[in-house]
């Protein structure tokens, strides 16, 4: 018995060593072929082994290949869709009697895969099944049980080539270890490499691969860390035609820039991205999933934004949440988005909180709060960019509207120095190209330099630089307005237009505040339509035409006191009479204090070139009227007008030329609007004299020579009113003194005396 045990355990013996003695017997070729072999039916791929194999049984069944390559199906990009440098495996041997293979190591060195989907789905990562070939016997059970202690990728690279996306995705200097006891059991992998060149580590967890390889979901976990991003997600993953998720997820991108850029994706606005953080839940496909329950902050120098709520990257996308943006750097925003703007003060900060809804392209914000600069509103309003020019449209109120700092610089010293010059300085009008616009406002107060309007309610169209504003009711100048507003900045030189009318408008406040003028006060109707061109405030009013007209009721004329001018003209012909009418004194009558009472002032100006012609003026009080001629120059800011004046003495108002024994006593008021001067018209009181004056001497030569009595004493006296001293009154004994009106009166008639000799003489010498 005993020698049996001992030729039993030599053939034991002999049986071990020879099954480790073996492979060194057996040619390399012979185990490269069969693996080759076996690689191939089982992946339904060609496996080419070009290196060496190295077998060996002890302390456990381990081989290694140098050069292996797995063929691509035809039609892909590349050959191969595995180069390997070398593959090592160790498979433990006591597993093995209990018919599960316990692979203690596998490993990859300088691998290189290369995954491909094609434009119809096709993908070389789904391997055909050799089952058919080779089924397992009825009733016996064939198959094993497989585990991975440890599997290791060694300066392995991965490039995946989506063509349905046009994209390419690369790792690269991939270092992998990870472990598998099974199919139907956990795997467990921790990597690092570089990813489109950005380095990054990562650990993964999935809770069972066989479900992947049967299109079903799979639970998973991932962290992912790198300079420019970290981002965690826990939920389940599926494999397929469309790879698809369902979990929670977190992502941190600390330059949302550089990212994109590094990705080469296209993204507007790039240089205006910084830090990003974002938190919710994924579903749906990979590559463009549906996010619930999102909030998402962004923070860099140029724009912070938040969102709260859902969002979908499947088409033109869609969002439905609450979201908050902002921006201190407005313009630099604008340039990162390569829209340019003219230098200028405006446009530098704007915020915008509201509810969202709609697409990536057109998307409507209601509950809407806005600021831009130091206008506020809110409303409702929405964009769409889905066109080449951008499109706003809303329905606002806002409490104040303040556009004086987009129609060009100003200088604020400027404002305590009384009337300036129209300004010279060009019209920021290119933002008005930038966008499109459909908007209604109801705005509280709307001030434009120094007019301000109030309770303005309008609509506000803006069509390709073409704004056009219908203010259908709005207030100003004390008064109750509507009209009609155009700026075209289409063409090189702008063109503006506008068409108002308002009620119980208070004139002087009107013409202070556009022309500076405030030397008329009352109040009634005022149109007026017009249209211009120019690139500035200076050349539209060079350029301007068109109509105005007054109704104007309970005023003030300042300047000028009737009254007093009557008063004045009384003194006139002894001031004739002396020969000192230069000195005739209308101070109280002209002057800064002086001030003259009506009960209406009607105007018609009809506007050419920036010059207003006088068609109708005409100013009435119960004991006044006044009739104008001439001219303002809306574009000099001067004037010179000519007021005919009349008195109704009666009160009765009528009225009767103010005069000197007939001859009117005109007003001319002329000059700049920053100092305008009232003086009498005094020459066409001379015109009006001389003809009066040579009427009446033939006249009263001719009754004097009919009657032979009468001296041109008496006719000059009769002329001016004045009287000749009755000879036959009681005198004093002092001798009377020579009046300077006698003076006046020997004077002219000396002159015609010897007016007359002379032309006696002339005839006699005939």
């Amino acid at each position: 018995m005993k020698r049996v045990l001992l030729i039993v355990s030599g053939i034991v013996a002999l049986l071990i060593i020879a099954a480790f003695s073996v492979p060194f017997f057996i040619p390399k070729s012979v185990y490269k072929n069969q693996i080759e072999n076996a690689a191939t039916n089982a992946l339904q791929r060609d496996v080419t082994l070009a290196g060496d194999v190295k077998i060996s049984v002890f302390p456990r069944i381990s081989a290694s290949v140098e050069q292996v390559s797995v063929a691509n199906p035809d039609g892909f990009a590349t050959p191969n869709m595995i180069e390997a440098g070398a593959l090592r495996g160790s498979v433990k041997w006591m597993p093995l009697l209990s018919r599960r293979v316990d692979v203690q190591e596998i490993a990859f060195v300088d691998a290189d895969v290369f995954l491909q989907r094609k434009a119809g789905g096709n993908t070389n990562w789904e391997f055909a099944s050799s089952e058919a070939a080779s089924p397992p016997s009825e009733g016996t059970n064939g198959s094993f049980d497989a585990g991975i202690e440890s599997a290791i990728l060694k300066n392995a690279s991965l490039t995946f080539q989506d063509d349905q996306s046009g994209e390419t995705y690369k790792l690269s200097e991939l270092d992998l270890e990870a472990s598998l006891r099974g199919m139907d059991q956990p795997l467990s992998a921790t990597a690092s490499g570089r990813f489109q060149e950005q380095a990054f580590t990562v650990d993964i967890w999935l809770d069972a691969p066989e479900a992947l390889t049967r299109n079903l979901p799979a639970q998973a976990r991932l962290d992912l860390a790198s300079d420019l991003a970290n981002i965690k997600y826990d939920g389940s993953v599926q494999l397929g035609d469309a790879p698809s998720m369902d979990g929670a997820f977190e992502a941190v991108v600390a330059n949302l820039a550089a990212l994109t850029q590094r990705f080469e994706l296209d993204v507007p606005a790039r240089s205006a991205l910084g830090r990003l953080q974002v938190a919710g839940k994924a579903s749906g496909a990979l590559t463009s999933p549906s996010l619930t329950e999102l909030i998402l902050t962004h923070d860099s120098d140029l724009l912070s934004a938040s969102y709260e709520g859902s969002v979908s990257l499947n088409g033109d996308g869609t969002v439905a949440g609450t979201l908050s943006i902002a921006s201190d750097r407005m313009r630099d925003l604008l340039s990162a988005a390569a829209i340019e703007l003219a230098p200028g003060d405006t446009l530098q900060t704007f915020a915008v909180s509201g509810t969202a809804n709609g697409t990536f392209k057109s998307v409507m914000v209601n509950n809407l709060n806005l600021s831009l600069d130091a206008l506020r509103g809110t409303g409702q309003a929405g964009i769409d960019v889905s066109a080449t020019t951008p499109r706003i449209i809303g329905d606002l109120s806002v409490p104040a509207l303040d556009l004086t700092p987009f129609m060009g610089e100003s200088d604020p010293e400027k404002t305590t120095q009384g009337i300036q010059p129209w300004s010279d300085e060009t019209l920021e009008l290119s933002g008005l190209k930038s966008v499109n616009a459909n908007l209604s406002l109801e705005v509280g107060s709307l001030t434009i330099g120094d007019v301000e309007l109030t309770d303005a309610v309008m609509d506000v169209d803006l069509i390709d630089g073409l704004l056009t504003a219908d203010l259908s009711q709005f207030k100003a100048f004390s008064g109750n307005w509507l009209g009609k507003l155009t700026v075209d900045a289409r063409p090189a030189t702008p063109k503006v237009g506008f068409d108002m009318q308002g009620q119980n408008v208070a004139v002087a406040n009107l013409l202070g505040t556009l022309a500076g003028f405030d030397s008329l006060t009352g109040t009634g109707q005022f149109k007026v339509s017009a249209q211009s061109s120019g690139t500035s405030i200076d050349a539209i009013m060079q350029a301007i035409d068109g109509e105005v007209s007054t109704s104007l009721s309970d005023g003030v004329v300042k300047g000028l006191n009737v009254a007093a001018l009557v008063r004045s003209a009384s003194s006139l012909k002894q001031a004739i009479a002396t020969g000192s009418i230069q000195e005739l004194n209308f101070g109280e009558a002209l002057s800064q204090n002086a001030e003259t009472d009506f009960s209406s002032f009607n105007t018609v100006l009809k506007v050419n070139d920036g010059v207003a012609n006088v068609d109708v003026m005409k100013l009435l009080s119960p004991i006044l009227g006044v009739d104008g001629t001439g001219q303002i120059n809306l574009a000099g800011q001067s004037m010179d007008l000519r007021l005919a004046t009349s008195v109704d003495k009666s009160a009765q108002g009528q009225g009767s030329v103010v005069q000197l024994n007939g001859i009117p006593v005109p007003i001319r008021i002329s000059g700049a609007w920053t100092n305008p001067k009232v003086t009498p018209d005094l020459s066409g009181v001379s015109s009006a004299f001389k003809a009066e004056l040579g009427s009446r001497v033939l006249e009263e030569l001719g009754v004097s020579n009919s009657a032979g009595s009468g001296s041109t004493e008496d006719v000059i006296g009769g002329l001016l009113g004045i009287k000749k001293p009755d000879p036959e009154a009681p005198t004093d004994d002092a001798p009377a003194e020579t009046s300077a009106e006698d003076v006046a009166i020997k004077a002219l008639g000396g002159l015609l005396n010897n007016r007359k000799k002379k032309e006696a003489d002339t005839s006699n010498e005939n």
